[in-house]
């Protein structure tokens, strides 16, 4: 039969040794090219880490502000608002004294009225039951309260919004 010298004479050798470089080179090029992508994937995930971290670090600083630019405009809402209900009620213990006229005198243009009536009394004919008042019955002292309190809510949101602007316009 035929041994492994004439076999091995037949055969291409040229060929075979131009498909093994063949080889060497595509399996080196790709563990070049895995390497380099991997690489770069790695370089990457690094960046986006700190872009990430950077980010978080940005929105924490954000925060703290906001917190204390809110905090701020709650201390200065409440002092604001204690001392515009202490004012309201020092303003509406003197309304009195100030509305009534000497009736002698008639120095005054305004009327001798000495106070103004609580209510109107019911009317007779097609009276509807009478019950007890809700606690939510308009009075003109809730009504200066609640416009006290609305016109600091709209300033300090006001200041809330220019500061929140000039931080975020900072950054």
């Amino acid at each position: 039969m035929f041994s492994i010298a004439s076999i091995l004479a037949g055969m291409p050798w040229r060929l075979i040794a131009v498909g093994a470089l063949a080889a060497a080179l595509f399996i080196g090029g790709c563990q070049f090219g895995e390497n380099r992508v991997t690489t770069e994937w790695d370089a990457e995930k690094l960046a986006s880490a700190q872009a990430v971290a950077k980010q978080a670090e940005h929105v924490a600083v954000i925060n703290a502000q906001e917190s204390t630019i809110n905090q701020e405009i709650s201390n200065e809402f409440q002092k604001a608002k204690s001392a515009i209900a202490t004012d309201g009620r020092d303003l509406l213990a003197r309304v009195p004294q100030r509305v009534r006229v000497d009736a002698a005198s008639r120095n005054s243009i305004m009327p001798g009225i000495s106070i103004v009536a609580a209510r109107l009394d019911a009317a007779t004919a097609d009276a509807l039951p009478v019950t007890e008042q809700p606690a939510s019955i308009a009075t003109c002292e809730r009504l200066a309260e609640d416009a006290a309190q609305t016109a600091l809510m709209v300033v300090g949101f006001q200041r809330w919004y220019r500061e929140q602007a000039s931080a975020f316009a900072a950054h």
